[in-house]
């Protein structure tokens, strides 16, 4: 009977162990399991999002996945030794919506996989591209240019001097000012010279600089903001001017079409399973 007993107890001893388990907790940026960092496969909630990911002495190293609530892939997140060195976000139609990598830089793209913006940090060259796919604006460390849709070059300015592009200036009855190249007006300038305005060919406003607010402007030809830089912040618009990207000091936010918040923090961790 004792032999039994003794038999019993240690069942429910080890039952006891399983149902309690490990406890394991998200607490700035580690992976804890029992209060020391966890190794092994983990999936669990970052705000409404699903995750799996691999996590190694508590810090994440390796393929991260994050989904939309369909189950669609939302993130692909690369990380070695709790570093990220490759980041992908997706639409929910599969298409890349952007990729950060070490090697690669930035790419942004729209939901038919045409080309929004590029940067490249090692260069330190970034470009801004037309709805058609035709480079926008670009700038480097010695250079800067706006183009029209056309690829016409209107602005150009080479180690901070004013590049002569071959326009001239004519003044308009209400004092303000056209900027005329090949007998056509590329760019609009207020009386008081302080605020810019650089056309499509077709006439439409593309780009708008306020010296007086330090605001810039670029706008779709529907006349939706596509971009806005200035006082602090930098936003970036879908075609039906919903944002895809803001930008405001160190903090960041990017969104899908529907207007969904997407991110890669790992924010309000809940339902933690360690599955390998």
């Amino acid at each position: 009977m004792k032999k039994i007993l003794s038999a019993l107890l240690l069942v429910f001893a080890m039952l006891l162990s399983a149902c309690g388990g490990v406890k394991y907790e998200y607490k700035d940026g580690v992976m804890y399991g029992d209060g020391k960092g966890a190794t092994g496969t983990f999936e669990f909630k970052s705000g409404k999002y699903k995750v799996k990911g691999k996590f190694v002495d508590g810090v994440p190293d390796g393929l991260f996945e994050e989904y939309y609530s369909d189950g669609s892939i939302m993130i692909k997140d690369t990380y070695i030794n709790g570093e990220n060195t490759r980041e992908e976000l997706y639409y929910k139609n599969g298409q890349l919506m952007a990729i950060s990598a070490d090697d690669e830089g930035l790419k942004l793209y729209y939901d038919d996989g045409q080309l929004i913006m590029t940067h490249n940090g090692k260069i330190g060259e970034s470009i801004i591209y037309h709805e058609n796919g035709k480079p926008l604006m670009t700038t480097n460390e010695n250079e800067s240019a706006i183009y029209n849709e056309n690829n016409e070059l209107v602005f150009k300015i080479q180690n901070d001097k004013l590049v002569d592009i071959g326009f001239s200036l004519r003044n308009l009855e209400d004092g303000s000012f056209e900027m005329v190249k090949d007998n056509k007006a590329v760019a609009k300038i207020d009386a008081n010279g302080e605020v810019i305005n650089y056309l499509y060919s077709t006439g439409e406003p593309m780009i708008k600089i306020n010296d007086t607010t330090g605001v810039s402007e670029i706008f779709f030809k529907n006349g939706n903001i596509f971009v806005r830089m200035g006082d602090g912040k930098n936003i970036l618009n879908y075609k039906d001017g919903k944002p895809l990207y803001e930008m405001e000091g160190d903090s960041w936010k990017v969104y899908n079409e529907e207007g969904d918040k997407i991110s890669s923090d790992f924010e309000l961790v809940t339902d933690i399973k360690k599955i390998d």
